[in-house]
């Protein structure tokens, strides 16, 4: 098969609707590229834009059997398919975005709305915990978690390798973990 046919439009179209994977490999060598830099110039993003124009071939690839594309459209076609694909993507991400935003909103309703002597028991406790801690892994445990350093930071302060730091914390979270789990 002559692939110079495939610059036939119309019987590029009858070749996709048929499966013709030389058919399409035409169309995705002719729009691809094309199709990525105009997703980039909408999205702003080229991960995204490649992304969506996988997503337009797949679909197109997919929905073969059933293209109706006008003569001379099959460009515009393609081109229209991403731009769906990319506004139901934006849909999908902005749902995503307020699901998150209710469930911490509720989170923190329930935080508020939460019984605050129990809090502080439960902050009591955990002052307890950490003060059984053995000396050296409080101390690596308190520096990291009130005081916001970092291991480096800690391990130049102890005199200390940061693996030893990332051992003392590991001890202080899975001795944390065990004796509040059962409280909380």
């Amino acid at each position: 098969m002559d692939q110079n046919s495939f610059d036939n439009e119309p019987y590029l179209i009858e070749q996709l609707r048929k499966g013709g994977q030389d058919a399409f490999a035409h169309l995705f060598q002719l729009y691809h590229r094309e199709l990525c830099n105009y997703m980039t110039a909408i999205s702003g993003d080229p991960k995204i834009s490649e992304d969506i124009a996988q997503q337009t071939f797949i679909k197109i690839w997919d929905n073969r059997t059933k293209l109706q594309v006008e003569d001379s459209k099959l460009k515009r076609y393609v081109f229209k398919i991403a731009y769906n694909l990319f506004i139901d993507t934006q849909r999908k991400r902005k749902k995503e975005s307020q699901l998150l935003d209710n469930l911490k909103q509720q989170a923190y309703l329930e935080m508020v709305e939460a019984d605050s002597s129990l809090f502080e028991e439960r902050l009591k406790k955990v002052e307890r915990e950490i003060d059984n801690l053995p000396e050296q892994c409080k101390k690596v445990f308190i520096m990291s978690k009130r005081e916001g350093l970092k291991y480096r930071e800690i391990s130049e302060q102890l005199h200390i390798s940061i693996k030893t730091v990332e051992v003392h914390m590991a001890r202080a979270m899975k001795r944390l973990r065990a004796q509040l789990t059962s409280f909380l």
